[in-house]
């Protein structure tokens, strides 16, 4: 039986470009050797493909903002891993984005 894991990752208060990966790595639970990184954050979010994940995104329309580029590559990343492997894991991997007027947008 796979485990399932929930996950908030919350950018409300990022100020500068560095808090992006560490608000990443503290709310997502990444390993210690996580580079901050996209190509980082692609490893540590397959390596997450085992079990069955929620993932919230809080205030991403603030880096979008702030940091239209590195949010525009998140949001890749993102989409990528729920489609890695031939879709093989779509099923067990969620993303959702909660806008600061409380609608929410699901990564598909």
């Amino acid at each position: 039986m796979l485990k399932t894991y929930k996950y908030r990752v919350d950018f409300s208060a990022v100020k500068y470009f560095i808090e992006i990966h560490e608000v990443l790595k503290r709310d997502l639970d990444f390993p210690d050797y996580y580079s901050g990184t996209l190509d980082g954050l692609w490893d540590c979010l397959t390596d997450m493909l085992g079990g069955i994940n929620y993932i919230e995104i809080h205030g991403f329309d603030l880096i979008e903002k702030k940091y239209p580029e590195e949010s525009k590559e998140i949001y890749s990343i993102l989409k990528e891993t729920k489609h890695a492997y031939g879709d093989k894991y779509s099923d067990r991997f969620f993303v959702t984005i909660v806008h600061q007027d409380g609608t929410r947008k699901e990564i598909k």
